[in-house]
């Protein structure tokens, strides 16, 4: 995935994992819902950048999410994932306010 905000902390890149290889994380924060998404905050002690936190998108019916950036596990990193949860949150709603109104162009 080349969408995700993943800053390298310095270091070079490690090889990304498979697309088939799912992971099991547990969810920190939900900061919302938003139309049919979800958008929550997990902590990730393997990822291959080392102990990061991770915002992740996923549909309110589904298991699976998507990674939508990546942070170093730190208070710092912690904020600035807020940051980035909340305004992802937003601009969810924002469509989802768009999607509801067909008058709207």
């Amino acid at each position: 995935m080349s969408n995700i905000i993943r800053p390298t902390f310095g270091q070079p890149r490690k090889p990304a994992r498979a697309d088939d290889d799912r992971v099991e994380v547990t969810t920190q924060r939900v900061y919302g819902e938003a139309g049919d998404h979800r958008v929550c905050l997990v902590r990730d002690d393997e990822a291959p950048e080392g102990d990061v936190y991770k915002v992740v998108v996923g549909r309110l019916a589904g298991q699976e999410v998507s990674t939508v950036a990546i942070l170093p596990a730190t208070p710092e990193g912690e904020i600035d994932a807020e940051v980035v949860a909340l305004a992802i949150l937003r601009t969810l709603s924002l469509i989802d306010e768009d999607d509801e109104d067909p008058d709207s162009a």
